[in-house]
C-alpha cells in the first residue's frame, strides 16, 4: 500500500500463492419453506425431473424454494492457485484550490481495480507462480478488470459517473464447467435544481456470455442495453418521492435468437423519521415484449423470473425501532402478470441487538 504525490495517487498491490487440494463438488438441491431457500426450480423439458441444470437463483422471495447442498464425496484434485490484485485511486480533489490545468483537473475521481484469481491442475511437484500465464491445466478462473471515472464526485451538481467492467468467471463442477463472461459501459448522472428536483439518468451498453460444457441450453450470448431517466422531489432530507422510466433491449445471438424489448414506468417514496422510523415503496408497471421460447435458462435470465406482456410488482418496506436493542421490519411484495393471479408475500422480523 502507498500514497504518492501527497495523497493525489493511492495504490495497494497483493498477490497470493497456495497450494493444495479441492473437492471436484457434487451437490443436490433440497426443498425448503418458500421464502426460505434461495434457489427455484423449472422445468424447462416438462418431464417432471428435478435435473441440476433447471436450477436458477430466484428472483421472488416465494419462489425461493431450494438449497444447495454439497455432498460428501473422495475426488480431490490437487491444486495450485495464485491470486493476484491491484487498485488505483486519483484523487484530483487535492488540486480544487489551484488554477488552469490543476483546477481541472481537481474535479475529477478515478478508480482502477483488476483481480486475477486462478486455480490449476497440479501435476507431480511443479509450481506456476506466474497468475497471468497461460496454462492448459486451468480449473477455475476469476478475472476481471473495472474502471469508474466520477465528475463532481458526492455532489449534486452535473455530477457524472462512468464505469467500464470486463470480468470473465470460469468454475468446475461435477456437471460440467462453466464458463460467465461480462462485459459493460455504465453511465450515471446527477443533477440537483432548486435544491428540490433531482434529475437522475443511468444508461449502460454491454454484452453477456454464458457456456457450459454439458448443456448448451444454458449456452447463451446476449447484447443488452438500456436507459433509464428518473426525476425525484426532496420534501426534506428525510423524505423523497420518484418517477422514473426504463427502457431495455436484449437480443441473444445464438441459438433460438431471443430478443427482448421491455418497457418500465413507476413511481417509488422514502421518508426517514428521526426517531427510527422508516418507510419505503415502489410500484413498478412492465411491458415485456419477448421472442423466443420463455420456458428456457436464456428467457429467464432475460425476463428475470417476470412473463412475457404486462406486470406489474410493487413492495412495501416498514422498519421501526422499539427500544434502543429491539427493532421490528415489515416487509410487503407483490406482482401480477396476465397469465397469473395476484402473488401477495409478506414477512416480519423482530431483531434484538445484545
Amino acid at each position: 500500500n502507498n500514497n504518492l504525490f501527497n495523497n493525489l495517487l493511492q495504490t495497494s498491490i497483493a498477490y497470493e500463492t497456495t497450494s493444495g487440494t479441492i473437492a471436484q463438488q457434487e451437490f443436490t438441491y433440497l426443498e425448503v419453506e418458500p421464502g426460505q431457500g434461495v434457489y427455484t426450480w423449472n422445468d424447462y423439458n416438462n418431464n417432471g425431473i428435478q435435473e441440476l441444470q433447471e436450477f436458477e437463483v430466484a428472483t421472488f422471495t416465494d419462489q425461493a424454494k431450494f438449497v444447495r447442498v454439497f455432498l460428501p464425496n473422495q475426488i480431490f484434485i490437487r491444486t495450485h492457485q495464485n491470486k493476484f490484485s491491484q487498485s488505483l485511486n486519483f484523487n484530483g480533489s487535492i488540486w480544487q484550490n489551484e488554477t488552469a490545468f490543476k483546477k481541472l483537473l481537481s474535479y475529477f475521481y478515478n478508480q482502477t481495480s483488476f483481480l486475477v484469481e486462478r486455480k490449476i491442475a497440479r501435476n507431480e511437484n511443479d509450481f506456476d507462480l506466474n497468475p497471468f500465464s497461460n496454462n492448459e491445466n486451468i480449473i477455475g478462473l476469476n478475472n476481471s478488470f473495472r474502471n469508474s471515472l466520477f465528475y463532481n464526485r458526492g455532489k449534486q451538481k452535473h455530477s457524472m459517473i462512468y464505469t467500464y467492467l470486463n470480468s470473465k468467471i470460469k468454475s468446475l463442477l461435477n456437471v460440467g464447467s462453466q464458463e460467465n463472461n461480462i462485459f459493460s459501459h455504465q453511465f450515471q448522472y446527477n443533477h440537483l435544481i432548486a435544491k428540490s428536483w433531482l434529475i437522475q439518468l443511468k444508461s449502460s451498453l454491454g454484452n453477456t456470455i454464458s457456456t457450459s460444457g454439458n448443456y448448451s441450453s444454458r449456452n447463451f450470448d446476449i447484447n443488452n442495453n438500456d436507459i433509464n431517466p428518473k426525476l425525484s422531489y426532496l420534501f426534506s432530507k428525510n423524505a423523497s418521492w420518484d418517477i422514473f422510466y426504463e427502457y431495455k433491449s436484449q437480443e441473444n445471438t445464438i441459438n433460438a435468437l431471443e430478443k427482448l424489448e421491455q418497457n418500465r414506468i413507476g413511481t417509488s417514496f422514502s421518508f426517514n423519521s428521526e426517531k427510527g422510523f422508516t418507510l419505503n415503496g415502489e410500484y413498478s408497471l412492465y411491458n415485456n415484449n419477448f421472442s423466443g421460447n420463455q420456458l428456457s435458462p436464456v428467457a429467464f435470465q432475460m425476463l428475470q423470473g417476470l412473463q412475457a406482456g404486462k406486470n406489474s410488482v410493487w413492495r412495501l418496506l416498514l422498519q421501526k425501532n422499539i427500544t434502543k436493542y429491539l427493532d421490528i421490519n415489515i416487509n410487503y411484495q407483490g406482482r401480477k402478470s396476465e397469465t397469473s393471479k395476484t402473488i401477495h408475500n409478506g414477512n416480519i422480523q423482530l431483531r434484538a441487538f445484545f
